[in-house]
């Protein structure tokens, strides 16, 4: 199985973010919120991480980006359709829970 997180798995664009977040859905399963928008006919789905400085210092945010790319690329090709996905962090979140992000993300994607 090819669990890789290549570029073009990435969301990078400021107008990308932009209508996701204008068009999304969302979804909050704690401490991960989600805006989320279905790409019918797309190659595959994309993430986008927008990780603020309430979360804590640098060195707490990259290990919450780590965790989430992490979870993101064992899980994404069990997502039911192509979808743009920006995932942010609840700001009430601790270091202690970065262990939950997995399962987070999969109750998040409604995959079982």
């Amino acid at each position: 199985m090819n669990c890789k997180f290549p570029r073009r798995a990435r969301i990078r664009r400021k107008e990308e973010f932009t209508e996701v977040y204008r068009r999304g859905s969302r979804v909050n399963v704690f401490p991960l919120r989600v805006c989320y928008l279905q790409r019918p006919g797309a190659a595959g789905s994309r993430l986008g991480l927008a990780i603020g400085k309430k979360t804590g210092n640098a060195v707490l945010r990259n290990r919450w980006k780590r965790a989430v790319r992490e979870a993101f690329r064992k899980h994404r090709r069990r997502l039911p359709a192509p979808c743009d996905m920006i995932i942010s962090i609840s700001w009430k979140a601790g270091k202690e829970d970065i262990t939950r992000v997995e399962t987070a993300f999969l109750e998040a994607m409604g995959i079982r």
